[in-house]
């Protein structure tokens, strides 16, 4: 079932009524204060119709939609709110558009909320065959790899699927899931994606800690991360790299020359960083092939 489980009627009756294909292709829900409820799929957008629905979103909607998804705990989610979204069991993410409440130059709390996108996290299986049979032809069959792509072209659907390859053949990975995202943590131990029969789930740990955590303890051939940032977050990669740990990660940008022109990613696109980069488009559809480079590139 797919996460408008979460949210209140109407809108939960609505979603459910969708026709087949349009629910199967369905990447977010976004709930606008005075605009319709619209949805967006792959190669698709339209508002959401039904009878109980009203044609727009009121301030008093919004609040009751975040009441639930919350479970009427908002407190308990601060942590995540002040970051600009929620997570939902199953690996489902909400982002918040509202006004920041700053302590100064920290974002505290968010209050007035205006929007929310519901992004549907969904575990496909194939594209990572596709992406690893063509390193294998480049002869790169372990080692590090970089997934990169501007939001919503599906790296983290392929680092999914790559890890429950590597995985099922039998290498050690461990995850490291900071927004319960890539795993879709449920609580009691369980998780919404396959990540395969040898994987282990950091949830919830910042990623430089994560990383720190899981050479110490977990023992990994694979260290999987999704959205890298800078500063410690490169410095964890560093360590796991030293230790003889290899790192799946993915990181936001729209080229490997935008990737190249950062000066922190520079040192890690050589041999003794990362052993191949993709990046991934979203036209015609996510998870595109766009540019695929390998150490053995380097002059």
């Amino acid at each position: 079932m797919g996460p408008w489980q979460y949210l209140p009627n109407p809108w939960r009756q609505a979603l459910m009524d969708l026709p087949r294909d349009r629910s199967a292709t369905l990447e977010e829900i976004r709930f606008r204060i005075g605009r319709p409820v619209f949805l967006y799929g792959t190669g698709w957008q339209m508002p959401l119709s039904h009878p109980d629905a009203p044609g727009s979103v009121s301030p008093a909607e919004i609040e009751r939609v975040i009441e639930v998804l919350v479970e009427h705990s908002l407190y308990a989610r601060v942590d995540e709110l002040r970051q600009g979204y929620i997570t939902l069991p199953g690996g489902h993410r909400v982002g918040i558009a509202a006004r920041a409440v700053v302590d100064g130059r920290r974002v505290v709390t968010v209050r007035q909320i205006t929007g929310l996108n519901m992004r549907i996290g969904r575990a496909v299986k194939g594209p990572g065959e596709h992406l690893v049979h063509l390193l294998a032809d480049r002869s790169v069959e372990d080692g590090s790899w970089l997934l990169v792509s501007p939001p919503r072209a599906g790296k983290t659907t392929l680092l999914r699927d790559v890890v429950r390859i590597l995985s099922d053949r039998g290498r050690r990975v461990v995850v490291i899931d900071e927004r319960s995202e890539v795993a879709g943590f449920g609580g009691a131990g369980v998780f919404g994606h396959d990540l395969g029969a040898h994987t282990d789930v950091l949830d919830g740990w910042p990623k430089a800690e994560g990383i720190e955590a899981a050479i110490r303890t977990l023992g990994p051939d694979v260290i999987a991360v999704d959205e890298l940032g800078e500063g410690r977050d490169l410095e964890a990669v560093w360590q796991a790299r030293h230790s003889g740990v290899d790192v799946l990660a993915t990181v936001h940008a729209r080229s490997l020359d935008e990737l190249k022109a950062r000066p922190a990613y520079q040192p890690l696109l050589a041999r003794d960083g990362f052993r191949a980069a993709v990046v991934l488009s979203a036209r015609p559809v996510p998870g595109t092939l766009r540019e695929l480079w390998t150490s053995w590139d380097v002059t």
